[in-house]
């Protein structure tokens, strides 16, 4: 990732670190659930983002590995 992504992880972090003591502090279910929302969503962004920057170099590795084995002395067509 680069850095401008490692500095909105960091942030992001902060942002749940503070999100999730104020949920444990506070007595209030709606404001409760509201905050939890927001944790929810934020972590939600954070995973997603993660996922768009590893899922590429899986699907690539993947489409290498089909195309490397797919010779065509391996097709079954070849075969027939």
């Amino acid at each position: 990732m680069t850095d401008l992504d490692s500095h909105l992880y960091l942030i992001g972090g902060e942002i749940l670190v503070i999100l999730g003591i104020t949920i444990a502090m506070l007595n209030n279910k709606r404001q409760k659930r509201t905050l939890s929302g927001i944790f929810l969503l934020i972590l939600g962004f954070m995973l997603a983002h993660t996922v768009t920057h590893l899922l590429p170099n899986a699907v690539a590795g993947f489409i290498f590995r089909s195309y490397h084995y797919a010779t065509p002395r391996n097709l079954w067509i070849d075969q027939l």
